[in-house]
């Protein structure tokens, strides 16, 4: 059996891949997202701690791990390596590319918010790209700067910044975009100082955001992607994804494991 940890473009890649393999999988989150069962995939949603991922894997006899979850889901990251590592289940991490980095004065990489806040200016208006999670960890900022963030428009993100008390107002609901002239458009109508991102390859159109702020003179602070934990096999695509997992499951395996829904 096999685990996804998914909620990303590789998480649908993964499973699209491993429906077409027919080797039965289940589908995990951490919240609740629609998701198609078949007589080949299953689905759950819930954070997992150490000791409840290590029951699930017991109980569910998992054989390997498709960890294909956003690239700063560390401490979901640590969770999988510690526990999978200790149960001498392989990890396969389906992760991003990242691009060759921006040399330019108006880009800036940091490794942490910390770091991003020490670079901000007050009164400088902020156009967070950094998803609903960080409206907690921003908030010193935007209680006294203009902020403005881009979620996403689903009823759990937004439950999330009617939590924190941001203004409801200063919400960009949809997804990121490639649409390089509609993201110059969103900088110069809030007039937008700074952009505060994460370093998550094309998956997250970085590099639209990166040349959105320099024809628009924004300066952009990327914070950089967190290393994976070395327990991980790393692949980028879903040909090396097909080739280990082929290589690791035998025909004997696929056979009996087809019934499993039923």
């Amino acid at each position: 059996m096999i685990l996804v940890f998914g909620g990303t473009t590789e998480g649908k890649k993964a499973a699209t891949l491993l429906e077409g393999l027919a080797m039965p999988f289940v589908y995990s989150t951490k919240t609740n997202i629609s998701f198609d069962i078949t007589k080949i995939a299953r689905y759950r949603y819930g954070a997992l701690d150490e000791k409840e991922l290590e029951s699930y894997l017991l109980e569910n006899n998992i054989q390997t791990i498709i960890n294909a979850s956003h690239p700063f889901a560390e401490i979901l990251h640590k969770t999988i390596a510690k526990v999978a590592e200790k149960l001498k289940i392989p990890v396969i991490r389906f992760g991003r590319e990242l691009l060759s980095k921006t040399i330019h004065p108006l880009v800036k990489y940091v490794n942490s918010y910390d770091a991003a806040f020490a670079l901000l200016k007050e009164k400088q208006t902020l156009l967070a790209l950094t998803g609903v999670q960080s409206i907690r960890r921003l908030h010193p900022w935007w209680q006294e700067n203009t902020t403005y963030f881009r979620i996403l428009n689903r009823p759990e993100s937004l439950a999330i910044a009617k939590e924190s008390n941001f203004p409801e107002k200063q919400l960009i609901l949809g997804l990121p975009s490639a649409n390089l002239e509609k993201e110059i458009e969103l900088i110069k109508m809030l007039h937008i100082d700074v952009i505060l991102t994460k370093e998550t390859g094309n998956s997250g159109f970085l590099s639209t955001k990166i040349e959105a702020a320099l024809q628009t003179n924004a300066k952009i602070i990327i914070i950089n992607q967190p290393k994976i934990p070395s327990y991980f096999t790393l692949v980028f695509n879903e040909i090396d994804l097909q080739r280990i997992l082929t290589d690791t499951y035998t025909p004997t395996l696929l056979t009996n494991t087809s019934q499993l829904w039923d």
